[in-house]
């Protein structure tokens, strides 16, 4: 009988008869487990204090560094370059009258030398026409006549005497001129200066409209910075504490600046006030431990103004959609518009709307509702229903009965239970 059986086909068909006989077993004798009902913790927030005070007006902007004095040296004489100091290149420092080039001296030396002989000759005549005035003087004397004032200065030789002054006065100022020219052969730095270019080298012929050197005075930069003028108002320039900040700087890393002008021109773009503030000895010469403000680079300025009024000051990150802010009382939030007076720094000074002391949301949620339940980073977490809580009663489980159910629990399927679960092997007395 075995030998007649297709076991290709009784194999297959007696496999799958057992695997349904094991599943309808599984289904009927699978544990029953009860849940209890559970709810979506409330979100965890940050929040910040809003403080009552008197608090700085702070201005933060950035300006382009400048020099106070830029020139372009250029000579004032002509003629070729016979030396110049080649250590001096582009971010030298100098100091004023530090020589920078000379001008061929010779034909200014001869010059000179012409003007001052011919001062000699013209006071030589000045001279003799003196000897002849004192002479005439003598003969109108013995002339023992008067005569009127026209002729008297005639005999007198006054017009002859004046002419001689005024050759001398002449020949004075060659000579004068000629000294003028010749120290201008010598080319110095007019003032303590940052040399920024240099256009000149050895045997160029130069003359008034070349330009020589560029020079950055460095005693100090200046700095222009744009503010609303909203913010200007609010700045008092006589007690303005002015912090500048270079580009290149650490970030912690500031000096003192100085208010020069406010320059009462808005543009017309912006609607932007403009502020002029220096920074004294930039480059360090005089204290080699601070850093250097770069020429042209573009520095950050904080403008910090004080003020005599009490307001409310809230940090940035608590202002929601511009004029609200989420208010934290007795673990629900609150939402309140608030009328927002200025921005200084990275708070917000709030006009109306908060008192002071409250606790203001400072995370970002995506959807809040007045009343909405949170929780405050750092507090202990609201108890609530788990694996080792009751789920119908919110208690706690008995020892060793996750879910208040013994573990492993199934629905009694002898005779006379009257449906009541068995207990589980570990429960039993």
């Amino acid at each position: 009988m075995f030998k007649r059986l297709n076991w290709n086909f009784a194999v297959p068909v007696g496999l799958l008869v057992l695997a349904v006989m094991i599943s309808s077993w599984l289904l009927r004798e699978k544990p029953t487990l009860h849940r209890g009902v559970h709810a979506a913790p409330p979100p965890t927030v940050e929040v910040a204090v809003a403080e009552r005070g008197q608090f700085p007006v702070t201005v933060t902007a950035l300006g382009k560094v400048s020099a106070r004095e830029f020139v372009e040296l250029q000579p004032q004489v002509e003629g070729r370059v016979e030396w110049l100091d080649y250590d001096l290149g582009p971010g030298s420092t100098l100091e004023k009258n530090q020589p920078l080039l000379r001008i061929e001296q010779e034909p200014y030396q001869l010059a000179l030398q012409t003007a001052r002989s011919t001062l000699a000759e013209r006071r030589a005549e000045l001279q003799q026409e003196r000897g002849q005035r004192e002479v005439a003087k003598e003969e109108y004397k013995l002339l023992g006549t008067s005569l009127p004032d026209a002729d008297k200065a005639l005999v007198l030789r006054e017009p002859q005497l004046a002419a001689a002054q005024a050759r001398v006065d002449s020949a004075e100022a060659q000579v004068g001129l000629a000294q003028r020219d010749l120290r201008l052969t010598k080319i110095v730095s007019p003032f303590t200066a940052l040399l920024v270019s240099r256009s000149v080298d050895i045997g160029d012929r130069i003359a008034p409209g070349t330009v020589l050197y560029t020079l950055a005075g460095a005693d100090r930069f200046q700095i222009e910075v744009e503010v609303t003028a909203t913010q200007l108002a609010r700045l008092d320039s006589a007690n303005l504490d002015v912090r500048v900040h270079g580009s290149q700087w650490p970030k912690d890393v500031y000096r003192t600046g100085k208010f020069v002008r406010l320059i009462p021109v808005l543009e017309e773009q912006g609607r932007l006030a403009k502020v002029m503030v220096e920074l004294p000895d930039p480059l360090g010469l005089k204290d080699p431990a601070q850093p250097q403000l770069l020429l042209n680079d573009l520095a950050q300025v904080q403008l910090t103004g004080q003020t005599a009024n009490q307001r409310v000051r809230v940090p940035l990150t608590a202002v929601q959609d511009g004029d609200r802010v989420w208010i934290v009382e007795n673990g629900t939030i609150e939402i309140r518009p608030v009328d927002i007076d200025y921005l200084s720094g990275d708070y917000a000074i709030v006009k109306s709307g908060l008192r002071g002391g409250e606790q203001l949301v400072t995370t970002r949620l995506i959807t809040v509702t007045n009343g909405m339940p949170v929780r405050l980073a750092g507090s202990a977490p609201a108890e609530k229903a788990g694996p080792n809580t009751d789920g119908d009663s919110g208690r706690p489980a008995k020892p060793g009965a996750p879910g208040g159910k013994p573990r492993g629990e199934r629905k009694s399927t002898e005779p006379g239970s009257g449906g009541k679960a068995a207990a589980a092997p570990g429960e039993r007395g």
